[in-house]
């Protein structure tokens, strides 16, 4: 499917904003519907239509066919970059990582700190559970909002947020597999650790596409009947490809155009459609938007500034020519995104709650307040 799209096509999905772009459209796509005809919205995306046999592997609905299914791909081109990035990227230099891996840890423990501290100064259970939520950056939102910066941005800069915003990603994902891991089933875990282990002795030299994608879908199937968050598979999986061989840039490539060009905009469909009659800003609804556009915006851009200049006064330099405006910029672009927060505020509250139209209202509010102050900010920082 990928191959035979136009050239010209694959070119602008190549681009660092392709992705931010279409998960956008697939969420404005779900407002404007959802408030048209909420009705028809949630049957389409709710209402189970399919085979039976699809509801023993968590895909009955559409809703649950894209976060369950279509999601690992997503999942699958992040663990091929994580790979790639450990193996002869940003990630290669300990030394050079800890600033970032400093700052998307500070990010994460401050946005969860401020959510519980707030949960319990406001009597809102809601914000002490849903703590993971506002945690996790949005890697697609964060890159394709640093292009609107402008060419000035130096390298240095883009490698330093692409390092935070994925190790902000694996670690939420890590989180998401603990605060997700109610029932599991320790016989598949065992398969899961036995297919991971022959899976990395395969991975040490080249192996055909096939044999990977085939890895994928067993883990996927593991991860099912395991009761872990199935998607998830999909950064275990592309870990385990090796860096080293034409396939892991194949696969990389692939799964990140089907990604931007499928799943994004239909992850942005089916999660960010709202029932509007349960949108108050009012009450304990009120309370949990309002908290969590506080958290990702003041616990991120504390957060992540923070744990950046910890690293820098331990000799962990900033990237060169990275002012301290331009840091808290960039935290400012971490504060944007709703992908894994809703995965997180869906594992935990369901989609059909009301919890989660406040979460995802909150989410909404402050990606774009982030990212507009945040692509501001930093173009007037470079000036």
């Amino acid at each position: 499917m990928v191959k035979r799209a136009p050239r010209s096509l694959l070119r602008r999905v190549d681009r660092p904003y392709a992705s931010a772009l279409t998960l956008s459209l697939g969420a404005i796509v779900a407002l404007v519907y959802s408030a048209l005809a909420v009705g028809s919205y949630f049957t389409l995306t709710n209402n189970v239509a399919a085979p039976t046999w699809l509801a023993h592997i968590d895909a009955s609905s559409l809703h649950d066919f894209v976060l369950n299914g279509l999601m690992t791909i997503f999942f699958y081109a992040i663990g091929l970059e994580l790979r790639r990035e450990l193996t002869s990227g940003a990630l290669r230099h300990t030394r050079d990582a800890v600033a970032p891996l400093s700052g998307a840890l500070g990010g994460m423990l401050m946005t969860a700190g401020i959510s519980l501290a707030l949960g319990v100064l406001l009597s809102s259970a809601p914000l002490r559970r849903g703590w993971g939520v506002p945690m996790a950056t949005d890697l697609a939102f964060t890159l394709g909002a640093l292009t609107l910066a402008g060419p000035r941005v130096p390298r240095s800069i883009r490698t330093f947020l692409l390092t935070l915003a994925i190790a902000d990603d694996v670690l939420s994902v890590v989180a998401l597999l603990i605060v997700g891991a109610t029932r599991l089933d320790v016989l598949w875990l065992v398969a899961v650790a036995i297919l991971a282990v022959g899976a990395w002795r395969l991975g040490r030299r080249p192996r055909p596409r096939l044999v990977s994608v085939a890895v994928l879908i067993a883990l996927w199937f593991c991860f099912v009947q395991a009761h872990l968050e199935p998607a998830l598979a999909g950064v275990l999986a592309g870990v385990l490809v090796s860096s080293e061989s034409a396939t892991h840039a194949q696969l990389e490539r692939s799964a990140t155009r089907l990604s931007t060009l499928l799943v994004l905009p239909l992850f942005g469909f089916v999660a960010v459609g709202l029932h509007w009659s349960q949108v108050h800003f009012a009450g304990r609804p009120g309370t949990v938007i309002t908290a969590t556009v506080v958290v990702r915006l003041v616990g991120k851009v504390i957060g992540v500034s923070l744990g950046a200049l910890l690293a820098s006064r331990w000799g962990f330099g900033l990237p060169a020519g990275m002012t301290r405006s331009m840091l808290i910029s960039v935290a400012l672009l971490c504060a944007m995104g709703f992908t894994v927060p809703l995965l997180f505020a869906t594992t935990l509250f369901g989609a059909a709650s009301a919890i989660y139209v406040a979460f995802s209202v909150g989410l909404l509010i402050a990606t774009v307040v982030s990212g507009v102050v945040g692509v501001v900010a930093l173009r007037v920082a470079l000036r």
